[in-house]
């Protein structure tokens, strides 16, 4: 069996290397954390809007995406019976935002 020191650095003890990591990756994300700040604060007022949501499988991007999905089904069910060139260039426009996310 290997002996918890086998494959750590400087020879810490691995709960001791486990905590270091995780040290060093919050100061890591904090330092971003404030480079970013300065960069908004830098950019004025209102910059601070997103246009995404960074975690994996948002509700909220995920109720769009679903009301994007059946505004398309609908435009396509209908295409036969509403000859409209916006109504078609819309229905396509939706299709390329769903394609890009």
């Amino acid at each position: 069996m290997e002996s918890a020191r086998e494959g750590v650095p400087g020879g810490v003890r691995l709960g001791e290397y486990v905590d270091r990591i995780a040290t060093e990756l919050h100061e890591r994300v904090e330092h971003q954390r404030a480079v970013l700040r300065k960069v908004l604060d830098e950019r004025g007022p209102g910059s601070e809007e997103i246009r995404y949501c960074p975690l994996v499988g948002c509700p909220r991007i995920e109720m769009l995406r679903s009301a994007l999905r059946e505004t398309v089904d609908v435009l396509e069910e209908t295409r036969s019976a509403f000859k409209s060139r916006r109504l078609e260039v819309m229905r396509k426009r939706l299709i390329e935002i769903l394609a890009e996310s």
